[in-house]
């Protein structure tokens, strides 16, 4: 099957990394993006076309892709106001057209409101009737233009069942299944044509007919990942709208998943430690990852790289063919000295491999360890929102497999991380180490229980004199047009924006660790994130919705708002009197702030990952590999937003 297929993600960002962006034409960025949205990397490919949109400007190609792949990675907004201003500019061709409508049609679907939910169903539709209207008016039969009709004419069908006028879907149905069929005596033949196909006979409830043409469809080699994904998804909206939940079971069986996992589990046992995972074991527990690889269809892992599980992991998926994202909560001499090192042997070497091969490598700090164990809780969190965004962009649910004998254990471990996915999605894949010995042969098989398991993580790195160092969320906000304040009105605006921001802080379940002002800015640093996101989105709603021009002499008073999250250290502040926040990690968050579009609140892509787990009332966009101000480099960057779109979402 193709999505099992070696992926091609590794050396699609090596070929990046490398790629001569001052030379490239437009049909090089075109390609490389094109075939990073093939293998659902999505957010790169953004930043692909985004990059050649400033070598080639206004190119309507690139643009399209650029549009494309913020849509497909759940950005359907900002993707949005892409299309308006190409179609607006004379981009009105059927790709540009039906783009635009596919936005239009995920704002629908991700609408918190009937009244947001149908005007943008209505805008879907227009635009996918223009779209197909354009081509039918030429009552051409050739293939290029009978290509051009049999997506606009499906989507206009499946609008038309979700809103429940069978009558409109049924016609435009059959149409879009007659194009197909006239492409196929053609010989036209491709993923899409076949399973459109399927589609149509599903939007006629000709339920054996749509699963018969959607396995064809998934068994062609074009059947690309990010391909069989939208498919799919359309496909159980579909079924879901049944009352026969039989219908839909069958429909999703037609289907294969990229077979996202996590991964987490216990390191090889220490000489005189606990009994769970003897380096004589290693054979073993390999084979039964790999089973369960097998049984999730693995092609994309995310995991640390500790010796033990980790690394086996990450090996063993690397052989498979697929996608390795390895992720380290601080600097990698320091990470070897806690997490690989201990075991002896050639773990260090494999570690070197393991990295060498990844697709991806990203650590929570590039700083060290300090012996603080809260950054393996904190690496892992972040590890897990990953898994949940790649999910999010090919509409998945992630697995998780862990070797893990059910203890608790320290923190950071295994279990802390058990019980976070178990209340965010599914019940994970358990390796009992019992399992595991019991395949070995000629060795003690009892496992020593403890109640207290000592962290394999607890010795001290680095200057003996260490700050006190804890991870926090930090905010910064600032008004744009604090110059244009009237001097007479100064009070005012102390009022307006500093008792504005006071009023919402006392309205906050608990109160910041630390906060500062000074003239239009503030700054606040907060234990919880969830803390820190209801209040960025009440400072931001609380400006834009105000009427301030009585305080300007000229322009708007918005606020920018930037949020980042990390290990930062506390210290006592000599000048304030009172203990405040310093550190890389502060000053990351300080420099998101300046380029934030005004109005709008911009987190750091760690921000994001923590929001894709575990807090269902937050959402984001993506806003691009952004430079930060004073030379601080360039990072992915996020707009946030309250989960869907409701009648107001034009300031979201």
């Amino acid at each position: 099957m193709s999505q099992l297929s070696k992926r091609s993600t590794l050396s699609l960002r090596r070929e990046w990394r490398l790629f001569d962006r001052e030379r490239a034409s437009q049909k090089n960025f075109l390609k490389l993006c094109d075939r990073m949205i093939e293998v659902g990397e999505f957010l790169l490919a953004h930043d692909v076309a985004r990059a050649g949109l400033r070598m080639h400007k206004n190119d309507k190609f690139l643009s399209q892709r650029a549009a494309h792949a913020l849509c497909k990675a759940g950005s359907p907004k900002l993707a949005t106001k892409i299309l308006e201003e190409l179609v607006a500019s004379g981009g009105r061709d059927v790709e540009s057209e039906s783009l635009l409508a596919s936005c239009y049609k995920d704002l629908c679907e991700y609408s918190t409101t009937e009244e947001s939910k149908f005007r943008y169903a209505d805008l879907a539709i227009a635009r996918y009737e223009d779209a197909y209207n354009v081509q039918v008016q030429k009552k051409s039969d050739k293939l290029e233009d009978l290509e051009k009709q049999y997506y606009p004419c499906i989507n206009i069908a499946f609008m038309h069942y979700v809103f429940q006028d069978f009558k409109k879907s049924h016609e435009y149905a059959r149409a879009a299944r007659e194009i197909c069929r006239k492409l196929r005596s053609k010989g036209k033949t491709s993923y899409w044509i076949q399973a459109t196909e399927g589609e149509a006979s599903l939007l006629l409830g000709q339920v054996d007919a749509a699963v018969e043409a959607y396995q064809v469809a998934v068994g062609r080699k074009d059947a690309l990942p990010s391909c069989v994904a939208s498919t799919r998804k359309q496909a159980l909206q579909i079924a879901s709208l049944s009352e026969d939940m039989a219908i839909r079971d069958k429909v999703e069986g037609a289907f294969p998943l990229m077979g996202i996992v996590a991964c987490s589990g216990h390191v090889i046992d220490n000489p005189g430690e606990v009994r769970r995972f003897p380096p004589e074991a290693e054979m073993v527990a390999k084979k039964k990852i790999d089973e369960v690889l097998n049984s999730l269809g693995a092609t994309c892992g995310y995991s640390s790289a500790a010796c033990g599980t980790d690394i086996l992991f990450l090996e063993t998926l690397a052989e498979r063919g697929g996608e390795t994202h390895v992720f380290l909560p601080f600097s990698k001499d320091e990470f070897i000295e806690t997490s690989v090192r201990r075991a002896g042997g050639n773990w260090i070497a494999r570690f070197e491999h393991v990295l060498d091969h990844a697709t991806s490598v990203h650590y929570v700090t590039n700083e060290g360890y300090y012996g603080d164990d809260s950054l393996f809780s904190f690496c892992n969190q972040v590890m897990l929102g990953f898994a949940a965004m790649r999910g999010r962009g090919l509409d998945e649910d992630p697995n998780l497999m862990v070797i893990w004998d059910g203890n608790p254990g320290s923190m950071g471990g295994t279990g802390e991380l058990v019980q976070a996915w178990r209340g965010e999605f599914n019940e994970p894949e358990v390796i009992n180490p019992s399992e595991i010995l019991s395949g070995i042969g000629g060795i003690d098989q009892n496992i020593i229980h403890s109640s207290k398991v000592r962290s394999a993580f607890s010795e001290r790195l680095g200057d003996e004199i260490n700050p006190v160092r804890s991870v926090k969320t930090m905010l910064f906000a600032d008004v744009q047009a604090y110059s244009q304040v009237v001097e007479e009105k100064t009070s005012e605006f102390v009022n307006a924006f500093h008792g504005g921001i006071a009023a919402m802080l006392a309205k906050l379940k608990r109160d910041p660790a630390f906060v500062n002002t000074w003239g239009d800015s503030f700054f606040a640093v907060f234990d919880e994130l969830e803390d820190a996101l209801n209040l960025a989105l009440e400072i931001r709603d609380y400006f834009n919705k105000g009427e301030w021009s009585e305080l300007l002499s000229g322009g708007s008073m918005e606020v920018r708002v930037s949020m980042h999250a990390g290990p930062v250290h506390e210290e006592y502040d000599p000048i304030l009197r009172k203990r405040n926040f310093f550190g890389r990690h502060v000053n990351q968050a300080a420099r998101i702030e300046p380029i934030v579009l005004p109005g709008s609140v911009f987190v750091s892509e760690t921000v994001a990952a923590l929001i894709s787990f575990g807090y269902d009332a937050y959402d984001f966009e993506y806003a691009g590999n952004l430079e930060l101000a004073k030379d601080f480099g360039s990072y992915p960057i996020y707009m946030l937003q309250r989960r869907g779109y409701s009648g107001d979402d034009d300031n979201e």
